[in-house]
């Protein structure tokens, strides 16, 4: 009779313990936590075929998860249609830059970083670019779907013409080299001086590329850069709001205690 007691409240506990909810009985793994898709600018290698996304970045997007509580579904893009996506409320897009119509689709983070915007030649004589106003009349080569701040957005069109190139960098600067465009503009964010600029794309850009026809080419860069721009998450107006609160606390926090710093200087 003993016995059969025994076996009946063990029955009971398990029983009991089974109508329990989760939380009560463990800690729910964050594997569990949803995830919010996350949108990139893709790369793509000299063939066309796109490149996986680099280890800096993703060492950077993996600290902002780790501080936040964020899960991201990290996706490589066109440009684009990852701001299409995110416009349409279907994620977050990092590495964006503000112009007007943009303030009107999106809400944006505080700047994650910001940078220099350096017009970039090729071929004698050098010009000697200082300012906006020394691209009046060109034809100036940006990444598609890119915009390099508010300033930039107002001269477009404008002050100079725009041409928007493949997600390949070497595609670019091999246009450059060939006269399809007079420059192309590109940010440097950690360099202060042209001639740093200069050698970081002969000595490190160019060779990563491994394409002969630019082995061994100069390019020349302004003498001061030609825009300043920040970089930020943004998600649809209305959208994704708490989340991009927590970014919000952890740039101001990565920030001021250095860790977040250390982190985009391997980057950019």
């Amino acid at each position: 009779m003993l016995h059969r007691f025994k076996q009946l409240v063990c029955l009971l506990s398990l029983s009991v313990f089974a109508l329990l909810p989760a939380s009560a009985g463990s800690t729910k793994p964050d594997s569990d936590k949803p995830t919010i898709k996350l949108f990139l600018q893709e790369s793509l290698d000299i063939h066309g075929r796109q490149l996986p996304l680099d280890r800096d970045l993703e060492a950077i997007l993996i600290y902002f998860e780790r501080e936040s509580g964020i899960r991201f579904d990290k996706q490589l893009l066109p440009w684009n249609r990852a701001q299409l996506m995110a416009q349409n409320g279907e994620g977050i897009i990092f590495g964006i830059s503000k112009s007007p119509e943009r303030l009107k689709l999106y809400h944006f983070s505080i700047p994650v970083v910001s940078e220099k915007i350096w017009a970039i030649t090729y071929g004698d004589p050098r010009p000697n670019f200082q300012s906006m106003e020394d691209l009046r009349g060109k034809t100036v080569s940006i990444g598609r779907g890119f915009s390099h701040g508010m300033d930039f957005e107002k001269a477009k069109n404008v002050v100079f013409q725009v041409q928007e190139d493949s997600a390949s960098s070497a595609a670019r600067f091999k246009k450059l080299m060939n006269r399809r465009s007079d420059i192309m503009l590109w940010p440097v964010r950690q360099l202060q001086h042209a001639n740093q600029v200069e050698a970081y794309l002969r000595d490190q850009l160019i060779p990563s590329f491994n394409d002969p026809e630019l082995t061994g080419k100069t390019f020349y860069v302004s003498a001061r850069p030609v825009f300043y721009d920040t970089t930020h998450f943004a998600a649809a107006n209305g959208k994704f709001e708490a989340e991009m609160e927590k970014l919000n606390v952890v740039i101001r926090k990565g920030t001021a205690n250095g860790k977040l710093s250390k982190l985009l200087a391997r980057f950019y």
